[in-house]
């Protein structure tokens, strides 16, 4: 076959294009620090990081729900321990007030002390993690507790998604605490009775099995709220793991190894340099040329 001067000069051109796109690969690579910056660099590769991404920030959402999820389950555990300590204290009060030595204005005094305890237990049924009421069930932007009682009718349990098909039940039903019943009266109406038995002169020792189961009561919830909180922690570090182990996987497969880019690149910066040479020299004969 004829090699034409056109034929040299369409070669030469081609193969310098062809190493300025290589000397663009590389000064990518090494302005990004990834091999991988396009589609077209590797396809089976940029399948691979997309589907790496794709697990990462779903990760990332199901860390931020079961942090959300601590948080909720541990305030939880706040308020119902603050609930213990009133109902305690209410069960220490009843016993001063059964031990057969008080008049009748000591057991006005452990009266009043009685009720101000059930404004302690409005205020830790309307406890709330930034703006929004733990007992309320899924209506959170609504207080539970109003005119001296538990008014929430909302028993939806709120459920954090926390990993694939993984839900994690974080709130307590306020009206498992605040409504359970013991001899027909909840919480607070137990302590206003024991109140009022002690402003009538009664003894009001009969109560305290009733404050003994609502505090039974109490504990019981604060036990299943201690093992969700076990159990999201544990979930919590699974997807630590994860995330750790994906982004490691991304690396391998992403990342540029730039000291070898760099050394292809200066490898490549000469091949272009001796191309420039030699298609500069077929590119620039003319007829002249050939006819001296």
């Amino acid at each position: 076959m004829r090699i034409t001067q056109n034929m040299l000069s369409t070669q030469a051109v081609r193969s310098i294009q062809t190493n300025y796109r290589a000397m663009s690969r590389y000064q990518e690579q090494i302005s990004t620090g990834k091999a991988i910056n396009n589609v077209s660099d590797d396809p089976v590769k940029s399948v691979q990081i997309m589907s790496y991404r794709s697990v990462l920030t779903e990760t990332e959402q199901f860390k931020r729900n079961a942090e959300d999820g601590l948080n909720w389950l541990e305030t939880t555990d706040n308020a119902l321990d603050d609930l213990t300590q009133v109902v305690q204290k209410a069960r220490e009060l009843t016993v001063q007030g059964s031990n057969g030595v008080n008049n009748q204005d000591s057991l006005q005094t452990i009266a009043m002390e009685l009720r101000s305890l059930k404004g302690n237990i409005g205020d830790i049924a309307n406890a709330r993690l930034g703006d929004r009421y733990l007992f309320a069930g899924t209506a959170t932007d609504t207080a539970p507790f109003e005119n001296g009682g538990f008014v929430n009718t909302n028993n939806d349990s709120l459920s954090w998604n926390v990993g694939q098909g993984i839900y994690m039940k974080v709130n307590v039903n306020g009206a498992d605490i605040f409504q359970f019943q013991s001899g027909g009266l909840n919480l607070s109406e137990t302590i206003d009775k024991i109140a009022s038995e002690m402003e009538a002169g009664k003894d009001p020792q009969l109560y305290l099995d009733h404050l003994d189961k609502q505090l039974s009561n109490i504990l019981a919830h604060r036990s299943i709220v201690g093992s969700n909180v076990n159990q999201l922690e544990m979930i919590s570090n699974r997807l630590d793991e994860t995330e750790l182990s994906t982004k490691g996987l991304l690396s391998k497969t992403e990342d540029a190894d730039l000291a070898q880019v760099i050394t292809n690149f200066t490898t490549q910066q000469t091949i272009l340099n001796a191309a420039l040479s030699s298609g500069a020299k077929v590119i620039q004969q003319t007829l002249v040329d050939f006819l001296r």
